[in-house]
């Protein structure tokens, strides 16, 4: 226990220095087009990513337009006023550059990472998108073939529609249920308007944040933000608000499909609160006590203890709004999950009695805890975890003040937790089995 409260002691005082070294690299300022700006400062080595973050994604898209962030996004590597298709990838890889975009529930982001020598060519780059992009009739069929494929794909796999079933029913009205790569019906209707009009209705600067990280200066960030930015025409978009949309679950759900696998899945979740809600953090910890490691509960039991299962992972997954707490399992059999799903309803009620112990919370503090430090070795990935979370809570400091607020999570909040959200009525069960073989 002395080794324990050590460890925990330690690494808080190592989180408590970096929090105020994060504060001292990071400079913020915004453009009169209303463009957010973040510069944080890292020359340990030569390298400078850059990331423009859209507050754009499968959140805001309406029924029947699912999946016209990604379509959107596939489309604007393309084609711009000046640059032609292949020109972006062209100009990354004769700087022996790296870049990418991508588009989740919340945010649409794209990335350059270069020598610091020649970061700015990021720059260029963003800006042209942000306000330069055309979709001309000629490109789109082809690139709507390709987000018609990777759709088809994703339903060809059977563990992918599992998920995406088990999300839809899960989530009956939020917009999380939906699959960032939309349904199957609503992609084969895209059309070149409706990209267009998405386009000039939410990718502007008043809409972006653009972060700057690794081998800088900040002043010199500035100037040269302001050149290629400045003059773009930013127009404030409002966007929906669906914080508190589902409704609360009164019931058990269940599903069960059986598909051409060899291994069979269980998978099982509850409805938690979202970050408006101060006790949102006991829920991350609740997960990692439960499922997250081979020193969690639900791998003690079912792997080590009793066999049943080949793997088990969990988490509490909430970025912004309510989402599931999800524990992930592979059974040996599939004639074991009746006997899992038992051995899972009695960690669980174990839980709503009894204290975890203090090995267990600091465990999963720890691991908080350390992952934070890590973070700070990859300047892409910090600006990444920056841009994320000044979209996500408004401000990217939500990052830098995590793990106190994990730290401080007790024993009782998390049985408190546990009891209040992982109950038989909040509960969605979904089991995919292999199918049976014909006679």
């Amino acid at each position: 226990m002395k080794r324990i409260a050590f460890a925990i002691v330690l690494l808080a005082a190592v989180g408590a220095r970096a929090e105020e070294d994060i504060e001292s690299r990071v400079t913020e300022f915004k453009l009169k087009n209303g463009l957010e700006v973040i510069v944080y400062v890292d020359s340990s080595a030569p390298v400078v990513s850059t990331d423009v973050f859209y507050k754009v994604g499968s959140y805001d898209e309406q029924a029947g337009y699912t999946g016209l962030s990604h379509m959107l996004e596939h489309m604007s590597f393309k084609h711009t006023d000046i640059y032609k298709p292949g020109d972006f990838d062209r100009l990354v890889d004769s700087a022996g550059g790296n870049n990418n975009g991508f588009t989740s529930d919340y945010y649409t982001g794209y990335y350059e990472d270069f020598a610091s020598d020649r970061w700015e060519t990021a720059l260029k780059i963003e800006a042209a998108r942000m306000a330069k992009c055309v979709f001309p009739d000629s490109e789109f069929e082809s690139e709507h073939q390709v987000v018609s494929e990777e759709q088809r794909l994703q339903e060809n796999r059977p563990i992918s529609q599992f998920y995406l079933q088990f999300g839809a029913i899960a989530q009956l009205v939020h917009p999380l249920r939906n699959p960032g790569v939309g349904w199957p019906d609503d992609v084969r209707r895209f059309t070149v308007s409706a990209v267009r009009d998405w386009y000039q209705r939410r990718y502007n600067p008043a809409n972006a944040v653009l972060v700057i990280a690794g081998d800088v200066r900040p002043a010199d960030a500035k100037l040269k933000v302001e050149k290629h930015f400045g003059k773009l025409a930013g127009t404030p978009v409002t966007r929906a608000d669906y914080y508190d949309l589902e409704p609360k679950q009164i019931g058990e759900r269940r599903l069960v499909m059986r598909r051409k696998v060899k291994v069979p899945q269980v998978l099982i979740a509850w409805h938690t609160p979202g970050v408006r809600d101060s006790g949102y953090v006991a829920g991350a910890v609740l997960g990692g006590v439960l499922a997250q490691g081979r020193n969690s509960r639900l791998y003690k039991t079912l792997v080590i203890d009793s066999g049943l299962a080949v793997s088990v992972g969990g988490y509490n997954w909430v970025e912004r709004d309510p989402d599931l707490l999800r524990l992930y399992i592979t059974p040996k059999s599939d004639s074991f999950i009746p006997r899992i799903e038992r051995l899972v309803d009695r960690e669980v009620e174990r839980m709503k009695t009894e204290l975890v112990s203090d090995r267990e919370i600091e465990q999963v503090k720890n691991g908080v805890l350390a992952e934070h430090v890590f973070d700070r070795d990859d300047v892409s990935g910090m600006a990444f975890l920056l841009a994320a979370n000044q979209i996500l809570h408004g401000t990217w400091r939500e990052y830098k003040t995590y793990p106190e607020q994990v730290t401080r999570v007790t024993k009782e909040q998390v049985r408190d937790f546990c009891r209040r959200y992982l109950t038989r009525e909040n509960q969605t069960t979904g089991v995919l089995l292999p199918q049976k073989e014909e006679r």
